[in-house]
Formats: structure tokens, sequence, C-alpha cells
């Protein structure tokens, strides 16, 4: 399935079932993809460019579980450059040489998920337990992730996620808190 057909999946779904969801960000440009480039001075995989070239990253809405937020293209630029600066110098997780090829394209408070531009695989980053890269078939690609929400929101409900190592996510529409939004979680919904 291509980013976009994932997409579509996923705007579907929110535009059927989370009304009350913030718009999903219009589109970045290729101009602002060539400035990205310049100052990261490498590229990103191709369905991460696509992706931005659908929406430029996803604003307040939870696109990927357990409830990442895509980063845009400045989000992007700004998380990168904090990263480099004050994260890894002590990140004991890492190679030296691998540091530079990683970027953050989504969050989740202040867990970052990050791409390999070598390889596309997707690995995650916070400030306890440094980079950490995943086994789960769902961190193949950014493209995998999309194809795997595209896919579960167009399925039937109830939406659940099984996860590795046991437990669950459920995709809701109806939590109290936020209801008319997409939001993922661990517990039933009352």
């Amino acid at each position: 399935m291509t980013v976009e057909e994932s997409w579509a999946k996923i705007e579907r779904w929110i535009a059927q079932q989370a009304p009350e969801e913030d718009p999903l960000p219009a589109p970045c440009t290729r101009e602002d993809l060539q400035r990205l480039y310049e100052h990261l001075g490498l590229w990103l995989p191709e369905d991460v460019e696509r992706s931005l070239l659908r929406h430029d990253g996803s604003g307040l809405t939870e696109i990927l579980p357990p409830g990442y937020t895509l980063l845009g293209v400045e989000e992007i630029l700004r998380n990168r450059s904090i990263w480099l600066e004050y994260a890894t110098p002590d990140d004991t997780n890492l190679d030296l040489e691998d540091k530079t090829f990683l970027v953050p394209i989504a969050e989740l408070s202040v867990t970052k998920l990050m791409v390999d531009t070598r390889t596309g695989r997707l690995g995650s980053w916070d400030i306890e337990e440094g980079y950490f890269l995943s086994t789960d078939p769902l961190r193949t690609s950014l493209s995998v992730a999309l194809a795997f929400v595209g896919n579960l929101l167009a399925s039937s409900p109830p939406w659940i996620v099984p996860l590795p190592g046991g437990g669950e996510l459920e995709v809701t529409d109806v939590d109290p808190d936020f209801p008319g939004t997409l939001v993922w979680t661990d517990g039933p919904i009352d």
C-alpha cells in the first residue's frame, strides 16, 4: 500500500469517526523539503518525504500508536537540532557515526520516533533510555506503520492493536475526555 493510500484511509476514518479532531496540516512544498535537506545535510527516506507532501506533520492528531504525532518540516528541524546538541552526547546506545543519520519524525511527549535515513527503519529515543531500535514489525518503516494504521481504521470496530509482549491498544472516538477525536488507549472506555 502506498503512503497516499494509507493517508486516504486515515483521513476517511477521521472525517467519519472523529469530526472534532483538528484538521490535519496541509502538505509541505518541494521548496520546504529542499530547505530541510539543506539543513539536515542528508535525505529523508522516500516514504517520509511522501508523507510530508501529503501532510506537513499531523498537528495534534495522534496518528501512530501508542499516540505519536507526526512532525512537520519545521518541527523536524527544531527537534533534530535540539536532539543533536543535548541528547546524543551521552547516548551510549548509539555509535558516534550513527547519530548523524537519525532524524526525529514523530513525538509522544518527550519520546521521539526516529528514522534512520540509511535504512528507513524506525527507532525511539527518550531522555532516560536513550536510543532504542525496536524489532516490532511496525517499526520497519513509516510506510509500514501508516499502512497498519490505515488498514486498522478501515476495518470494522473494535480497532484493536496487539502489543509486542502482550497487552493491547484500542483506537477510539468515544474517549470521555476527547469525544469525536482519534485516541489510542490501553484501558477500556466506559
